[in-house]
C-alpha cells in the first residue's frame, strides 16, 4: 500500500509540457475570453 502511494506521487518527466501548459493556460485565458467577447460583440453590435 505504501509503495502504491509513493508511485502515485511520482511525476514522470514526460509530463513537463503538460505542467508548463497548466501554468500558461490561466494567464492566456483572460486574453482569449476578451478576444472572443470582442469578436462576438462586434458581430452582434457592429462596433
Amino acid at each position: 500500500m505504501t509503495k502504491n502511494l509513493g508511485n502515485a506521487r511520482y511525476v514522470p518527466p514526460k509530463d513537463a509540457s503538460i505542467s508548463l501548459f497548466g501554468k500558461v493556460a490561466p494567464a492566456l485565458f483572460p486574453l482569449v475570453a476578451a478576444a472572443l467577447g470582442y469578436m462576438i460583440g462586434r458581430q452582434f453590435f457592429g462596433l
